[in-house]
C-alpha cells in the first residue's frame, strides 16, 4: 500500500511536469521556427533590393544587345567603304559573336525562358546571316548583300530579335 502510495503520489508530480514540459516545447519549436521564417523573410528581401538594379542592368544590356545585333544597326557599324560581301559576311558573324559574348555572364540574372530566348534569337540571327549570304556571289561589293539582308529581315513578320525583345519587356514588367 504504501508503495502504491507512492507512485501516485509520484505520478502526481511527474504527470503535470511533462505536461508542462511538452507544451513548453511545443511552444518554444513555434517560436524558433517563426523567427527563422522572419529572418529567411527579411534576407530574401534584403538580397532582392540588392539585386533589382544588377537585375535590371542586366535587362538593359540585354535590350540593347538584341538592338545592336539588329541588321540594320549591324550593318551601319560593320560596313566599311571598299568591302566585298565575303568581307561583311565574316565582320556580321565575328560582331555578333562578341556582343552576344560580351553579355553572356547576364544571363544568371534573367530567366532560363528569356535567356533560351535570347540564344535562339542570335542563333536565328547567324543562321540568317548564313543563308542569304550564300545567296549573294562574294565578289560583288557589300552594299549588295546589306540590301538583300534589310529587306529580307524587313519582311520577316515576327522577326527572332523582335520576339526576344517582347519577352525581355515581359519579363520587366513583371519584375
Amino acid at each position: 500500500m504504501y508503495m502504491l502510495n507512492f507512485l501516485l503520489e509520484l505520478l502526481k508530480i511527474t504527470v503535470p511536469g511533462v505536461l508542462v514540459f511538452l507544451a513548453a516545447y511545443y511552444v518554444m519549436d513555434k517560436m524558433v521556427k517563426n523567427d527563422e521564417r522572419r529572418r529567411y523573410y527579411e534576407l530574401k528581401k534584403e538580397t532582392a533590393k540588392a539585386l533589382s538594379p544588377i537585375r535590371l542592368n542586366a535587362y538593359e544590356r540585354y535590350a540593347l544587345f538584341l538592338e545592336r545585333v539588329n541588321p540594320e544597326s549591324l550593318i551601319l557599324r560593320v560596313q566599311l567603304p571598299g568591302m566585298k560581301v565575303r568581307d561583311l559576311h565574316m565582320a556580321l558573324l565575328s560582331t555578333i559573336r562578341e556582343e552576344f559574348e560580351h553579355n553572356v555572364s547576364q544571363q544568371i540574372y534573367i530567366s532560363q525562358d528569356l535567356w533560351l530566348v535570347i540564344k535562339n534569337a542570335k542563333e536565328s540571327l547567324v543562321q540568317f546571316v548564313n543563308t542569304y549570304s550564300e545567296k549573294v556571289p562574294d565578289d560583288l561589293p557589300a552594299i549588295a548583300l546589306s540590301k538583300v539582308l534589310i529587306e529580307s529581315y524587313n519582311a520577316l513578320e515576327n522577326s527572332p530579335i523582335d520576339i526576344a525583345l517582347n519577352v525581355l519587356k515581359a519579363e520587366v514588367k513583371a519584375f
